[in-house]
């Protein structure tokens, strides 16, 4: 008999958030994730670790596994033309509420800042890509980390396609993929269906992503003046924290 926390549940999902039907028919065929070895999560802007992967990383520290944080890009893209932030005022902000949103996890360890520039991916095989690439696997050797968990190359956005293709280049780990745009594309049931899911129970880790998430103030419309093409999340995609298991694509 398996375990409680393994079995496929059963919940009403739907007032949650986008793409809550391909969620629930994943999570019915995924497999228990076993969630050894370390992680690294690595996000693509600071906010994406609290919406794809917060309840999880703190479930795992939880469980005594080692966990750290990297974001791919400096965020500054998010708010263009807003009065008095540059984009090096606005990349400064930014990782400071990464910083405050790792701790709000419990993640162990400063966030490693690859300092990728916002909506401006470096190409697979450049000399910029290879370096990341490598400085990822330090990373992940230097502390012991065997898995890592990373957006979705699915999602539709550069720096998430990005990420996922930087994830794979790293030798020596283990990838797995969380989706978080990608739950808005209209055609995510048959985009994922080949996918195989793993599934881990991590409803007592949604209050410190909620936390995390609380901390990008300026993603949730503070701190920073809008400008005329300010980025805001939108109410739905927070409901993203509010699912009671992370699923993971494993890539």
């Amino acid at each position: 008999m398996r375990p409680l926390a393994d079995r496929p549940l059963v919940v009403n999902l739907s007032h949650w958030a986008p793409g809550h039907r391909t969620w629930a028919k994943l999570h019915a065929r995924a497999r228990p994730l076993d969630p050894r070895g370390g992680w690294l999560i690595l996000a693509p802007h600071p906010d994406d670790e609290a919406l794809g992967a917060g309840a999880l990383a703190t479930v795992l520290i939880r469980r005594g596994e080692r966990v750290r944080l990297a974001v791919l890009t400096d965020g500054s893209g998010s708010h263009p033309g807003s009065p008095g932030w540059s984009p090096a005022r606005l990349a400064g902000l930014r990782r400071g509420e990464a910083g405050a949103a790792g701790r709000a996890l419990g993640i162990d360890g400063a966030v490693l800042h690859l300092g990728w520039r916002d909506a401006a991916p470096e190409g697979a095989g450049t000399a910029a890509f290879v370096r990341t690439a490598r400085r990822l696997a330090v990373h992940c050797r230097r502390h012991r980390l065997a898995n890592l968990a990373v957006t979705w190359g699915g999602d539709p956005h550069c720096d998430h396609e990005a990420a996922a293709a930087l994830a794979r280049a790293v030798p020596g780990v283990r990838v797995f993929e969380y989706i978080v745009w990608g739950w808005t594309r209209p055609d995510i049931g048959a985009a994922s269906r080949t996918a195989c899911p793993r599934r881990l129970t991590t409803a007592a880790g949604r209050p410190a992503a909620r936390r995390a998430l609380g901390c990008h103030r300026s993603q949730l419309g503070g701190r920073v003046p809008p400008g005329p093409d300010a980025f805001r999340l939108p109410r739905a995609m927070r409901r993203l924290i509010d699912r009671p298991a992370t699923l993971l694509l494993e890539a």
